[in-house]
């Protein structure tokens, strides 16, 4: 006699988990997770939703990266920034304003390597080789970008050269000194160093000789400039107490920033990787160090065993630094206390290091990539041991993260209240973090979008979530801005609605017309059987039976009689009809058709921007491009006390599977062919919709294998919710 296994999957909150765990059935994650799961949402209450898909709202002009702008719960922005450009679009997409060149210095190469920090109406962008950037909201549609530049004190100042608040640092040896002609404040002075200094790049830079400032004017080698003394210097020198610039084009510019405690901070300079330097307090763009006083500006640098490189600077309880090296932060006597000149110390908690992506603060830590890209960690701190922890959160999942290059975060909305934490893979797809960490819940999936394009940057402002995909469209590659919907009611990719083709300007031809017959003229090709229309003038609807061609139009054979004699030259308008307007960036192309709860399938749209479905549909069909939900649940497998299954010959006997708000779903056993539940009854009628399921559904007899696996799939882009499965195998 035969024996049954029966297996219940009441939830998959472990989400997907790497298929060397296979052989793991004593692992909780086991029946909790699943081998392939793919384009899902992870629900709070253990379910699986197809995850919603996206709508086109503009094709930017390059590869391009997004990030968020929020000024407040009422005004959102996503900034676009692609090679020497910024464009700002709203929190629906809509664009704001468009092409912003001015002082854009980033190239595409740099993009993924940019760094950001918000601060009320301001954004500063940073990168190691460029100047830091300013985008200043001026109001809802008006944004500027500029420089930024170190407070001047306007009071000290010889022929027009003012004294900065900007930090300084010797980067020349030790034992180089410089000599001035004249150590007077004045102008034309001769700066004299004992060894090579100096390049033409110096020009504009400022100096700072025994600790006063001068202004370089003029290069003359690599040992002699001109400059322009601001502050008496006291004696011409020689002076080996001399500095210049932290941050200039000569030495590099910071990669890293953020604001903690009112300063404003920059790390990682270029040529000064492991140095941090904060603002006065209060004062953005003044870094005096002054007397160190405990509100003067900051420098100080990283020590350790080697040079750490800062790769990021993150507020959070503490003051974060994350380099190349390791995870660091700066402790303070109270969670209250502030970073002071004499008090900033920093403190290395873990060795990992990070890549460039930008760590978010999700579910109470701080969540970053590994150095070596193959592993997302969470930089949480303990009270009980009073240091930060660094722990994998994606140990059980790493075949989902592919040197990520950037991440974000949705905390929930009105319709849903899941959290995530999104991250862009270099190979296209998106591996999602879910998490209730009160619950001990954490799991993981990953999204894809059609074959052969790619996801390439992500962001989200409060609840809206936008990305950046890659395309191929029209034989070009382009990058398309898309917006993901809220709810899986959308459930097609870069999708944009249809509007009716009137096929000209179509109206009655001569009066008199009575009967089903109508003569029309004004169409610029023949009108579909089964389109139905109005006449102007005339509330009924009618259905075109047939279409015949006369010498000056068509006559229409009509499903009924007409009502009324209409007027000569009355304006006949489509209501539903075949032949329908799609969006221009989806010409030339295979797209899917969706129309309410029907999926109409797949069509190819012509170089007209026009699709021609089989049936007659009113205006606003959804198209795009499918996606497909898969579930693959780990090997069926488990220890019985006579031994382990495993190897053994099973038969897929019977899968209930329980669905909420479900209209298709299809399953099947290990390689064999697919099952479709498609929810439509036989005499469902066409153009009718249907209401989606909820319950529990059987499936019988799916297959023989060693290593029995069921898989959910769809066979159609339609609505589906999987609430829990169970299985039963037989040995």
């Amino acid at each position: 006699m035969a024996n049954v296994l029966r297996t219940v999957y009441t939830n998959f909150s472990s989400g997907e988990i790497n298929p060397l765990l296979a052989t793991r059935t004593d692992a909780s994650a086991y029946f909790n997770g699943a081998k392939t799961l793919r384009n899902w949402y992870l629900l709070d209450e253990g379910g699986l939703m197809r995850r919603p898909g996206t709508t086109y709202k503009a094709t930017l002009p390059g590869d391009s990266r997004i990030i968020p702008f929020i000024f407040s719960n009422d005004e959102l922005a996503v900034f676009a920034l692609s090679n020497g450009r910024l464009d700002v679009f709203d929190s629906n997409g809509a664009s704001v304003q468009a092409n912003i060149t001015s002082n854009c210095n980033w190239s595409t190469s740099e993009l993924f390597e940019l760094n950001y920090a918000q601060f009320g109406d301001t954004v500063f962008i940073v990168h190691r080789n460029n100047p830091i950037v300013k985008i200043v909201r001026a109001s809802a549609s008006s944004f500027s970008v500029s420089l930024f530049t170190f407070e001047e004190d306007e009071t000290v100042t010889v022929s027009g050269a003012n004294k900065t608040t900007q930090p300084f640092f010797k980067y020349a040896n030790a034992t180089v000194s410089v000599t001035l002609s004249a150590h007077a404040t004045g102008a034309s002075r001769t700066l004299t160093a004992s060894a090579d200094a100096f390049t033409s790049a110096y020009v504009g830079q400022y100096l700072l000789v025994n600790n006063k400032q001068v202004k370089v004017t003029g290069y003359t080698s690599a040992t002699v400039v001109t400059v322009t003394v601001i502050e008496d210097v006291g004696s011409n020198g020689p002076h080996f107490i001399w500095a210049e610039q932290l941050i200039s084009s000569v030495r590099g510019f910071p990669q890293a920033v953020t604001f903690h405690d009112n300063r404003l901070y920059f790390g990682g300079v270029r040529d000064k990787p492991a140095s941090v330097i904060a603002s006065r307090v209060g004062e953005y763009f003044n870094f005096d160090i002054g007397s160190a006083a405990a509100d003067d500006a900051i420098d100080v640098t990283v020590a350790g065993d080697r040079v750490n490189e800062i790769r990021h600077l993150v507020s959070s309880r503490n003051l974060q630094v994350f380099t190349d090296g390791g995870e660091f932060f700066v402790p303070t006597s109270t969670d209250t206390s502030a970073v002071t000149p004499s008090n900033i110390i920093f403190m290395r908690q873990t060795p990992y290091g990070c890549n460039r992506a930008k760590p978010i603060i999700f579910d109470g830590a701080t969540i970053y990539a590994q150095k070596n890209g193959q592993a997302i960690r969470e930089y949480l701190y303990s009270d009980v041991e009073t240091a930060y922890a660094s722990v994998s959160i994606s140990i059980l999942a790493s075949q989902l993260i592919n040197n990520p290059v950037d991440m974000t975060m949705i905390t929930g909305s009105s319709t849903k209240p899941e959290q995530f934490a999104f991250f862009t893979n270099t190979d296209g797809t998106l591996a999602l973090f879910h998490s209730i960490r009160s619950e001990k819940i954490a799991g993981w999936t990953a999204w894809s979008t059609r074959s052969g394009d790619k996801f390439t940057s992500i962001t989200a402002v409060n609840e809206n979530l936008f990305c950046v995909v890659e395309r191929s469209l029209e034989g070009s590659t382009v990058y398309t801005l898309e917006k993901f919907a809220e709810s899986d009611e959308l459930t097609l990719d870069s999708s944009g609605v249809t509007t009716l083709n009137q096929q000209g300007a179509p109206k009655v031809n001569g009066g008199s017309q009575s009967g089903s017959s109508l003569n029309v003229d004004g169409y610029t090709s023949a009108p579909n059987p089964n389109d139905i229309i109005t006449i102007a003038g005339n509330s009924t609807e009618y259905t075109i039976q047939t279409v015949n061609a006369t010498a000056s139009g068509f006559t229409l054979v009509l499903n009924q009689n007409l009502a009324a004699t209409p007027s000569d030259n009355a304006v006949i308008t489509i209501v539903q009809g075949r032949l329908h307007n799609t969006p221009t960036h989806l010409t030339s192309t295979s797209v899917y058709a969706v129309d309410g709860t029907m999926a109409l399938g797949t069509f190819t749209t012509s170089g007209s921007d026009t699709i021609t479905l089989n049936e007659a549909h009113a205006a606003g069909v959804n198209i795009g491009f499918d996606y497909t939900p898969t579930l693959e649940t780990m090997p069926i497998d488990k220890d019985i006390s006579n031994g382990p299954l495993t190897g053994e010959i099973k038969r897929i006997s019977r899968a209930v599977v329980d669905v909420s708000n479900t209209l298709n779903v299809a399953l099947q056993a290990a390689d064999k062919q697919a099952k479709s539940l498609i929810i439509r009854q036989v005499d469902f009628n066409v153009g009718q919709s249907v209401s989606a399921v909820s319950g529990k559904k059987e499936f019988f007899f799916l297959g023989y294998d060693r290593t029995p696996t069921v898989k959910i799939t769809q066979t159609e882009p339609l609505p589906l919710t999987l609430l829990g499965m169970a299985v039963e195998v037989v040995y």
